[in-house]
């Protein structure tokens, strides 16, 4: 595939793309990393820092699953192996009973905290690696590019 400009100097989206997803991939190999020392799989670690972030660190199945971009027979297969493990408990909702919640156990609160920390500090370490300002100014120039690419994908 050809990178080069056409005419105009317009960089080729697809280029801009495959770095993008390039990124992705550095960050998301960090955080797989802690994950896995942590014996995690990735869905297991992006449900438990889901409920780590929420309040009173639960939510309801459903919310999980729109979190965490998982199905929802994915999600409760998740739900019942750190359930398993000790990490999360079920409780029923006391103002509705056909609905319950997942909740971390005190476990489960120190796994999250210890692996969004270890996640955290591969992360800095990647940031340390670029120029001064990069980091901000990639932030700051992507946040403006998907805000007008997205506000067009319906059209």
């Amino acid at each position: 595939m050809n990178d080069r400009a056409p005419a105009g100097n317009a960089i080729p989206l697809d280029r801009l793309a495959r770095q993008a997803t390039r990124l992705a991939q550095l960050v998301n190999a960090a955080t797989r990393a802690a994950s896995v020392s942590a014996g995690l799989t990735h869905a297991d670690t992006d449900v438990l820092l889901a409920l780590y972030g929420a309040p009173e660190h639960r939510l309801r199945p459903t919310a999980l699953s729109t979190a965490c971009n998982l199905s929802s027979g994915g999600t409760s297969n998740v739900i019942l192996r750190l359930m398993q493990a000790g990490y999360v408990n079920r409780e029923a909702d006391a103002y509705d009973g056909r609905s319950t919640w997942v909740q971390l156990t005190m476990e489960g609160e120190a796994l999250a905290s210890s692996v969004l920390e270890s996640a955290t500090a591969a992360h800095a370490r990647l940031l340390d690696r670029l120029p001064g300002g990069i980091a901000v100014a990639l932030d700051e120039l992507l946040e403006i590019a998907l805000g007008h690419l997205d506000d067009g994908a319906g059209r």
